[in-house]
């Protein structure tokens, strides 16, 4: 049994919440807000920002023909973008430990951008404590569909609807070397999960005429029109797409933009 009061209120919390989720998904589930909790907005925590991630990518742009895919320019949109507050310099010699990376960063920054875990990861640790509604995580990722020469982003899914702590964004340097993050580059991509996607959950395999034939007859048209567009410069499938000829058309996926609250009240520390 567990004798540290601080943990078993905190048990008792977490056995609270859970229980108002159960409540909530008796129903239906919360509408998502986002709540970004500012905890400094001094020292280090300055700079920092956030916003609806964009649809266009740089590598796309030299490739417009990408942007006819639906299911990357959706992607591209789907959450918010954390951006560096300043440039960074990492270089990692290889080394486990966590003197083996070495960060060079702004003073203002050395106590939130570091070598914190070892194995070459570059830990941001952003200004915010997030809060969603019961029944909603967040999966913090990189940039979707965007990538960095010899450095990866980690993932997490964070239960944001109850725990009362922050997270940070990590990136992993791939092979010794040195990587940068310049200032207002996107460190991270923050989409809703919804927390119980897998209770009640079934998976099945299975030939795609016995259980949806109308859409295995869709299917074998969709393939015969990729085939035939294959070799042409546009070689994305135009069946993704929502309109044709319209010059800078891409789908808008409705991400609200993240409203700054006033300064008044802001925790310090």
């Amino acid at each position: 049994m567990n004798d540290d009061p601080r943990l078993e209120a905190l048990e008792a919390r977490v056995t609270e919440l859970e229980q108002q989720l159960a409540e909530s998904r008796r129903g239906q589930l919360a509408s998502f807000s986002l709540k970004a909790l500012r905890i400094l907005g001094h020292g280090w925590g300055e700079g920092w920002r956030l916003r609806p991630s964009p649809a266009r990518r740089h590598w796309m742009d030299e490739a417009p023909y990408s942007y006819q895919c639906l299911p990357l320019v959706v992607a591209n949109q789907w959450g918010w973008q954390v951006l560096s507050p300043t440039d960074v310099r990492a270089t990692w010699d290889g080394g486990p430990g966590s003197d083996a990376l070495r960060v060079e960063v702004d003073p203002q920054y050395e106590s939130a951008i570091k070598s914190q875990f070892g194995s070459g990861i570059v830990t941001f640790s952003p200004p915010w404590l997030f809060r969603t509604p019961p029944g909603w995580n967040l999966l913090a990722k990189g940039p979707g569909n965007r990538w960095k020469d010899n450095c990866v982003p980690l993932e997490g899914i964070i239960e944001t609807w109850w725990l009362n702590y922050t997270f940070t964004l990590n990136w992993k340097i791939v092979a010794p070397g040195t990587v940068t993050f310049a200032k207002g580059e996107s460190l991270g991509q923050l989409v809703p999960l919804p927390h119980g996607t897998f209770e009640g959950a079934t998976a099945l395999e299975a030939p795609i005429n016995h259980v949806e034939p109308e859409a295995g007859t869709e299917l074998l048209r969709w393939r015969e029109e990729r085939r035939r567009v294959a070799p042409t410069p546009a070689r994305t499938h135009k069946l993704y797409r929502k309109a044709e000829g319209i010059e800078e058309h891409l789908v808008r996926v409705p991400v609200p933009e993240v409203i700054r609250a006033a300064e008044e009240g802001t925790q310090q520390s």
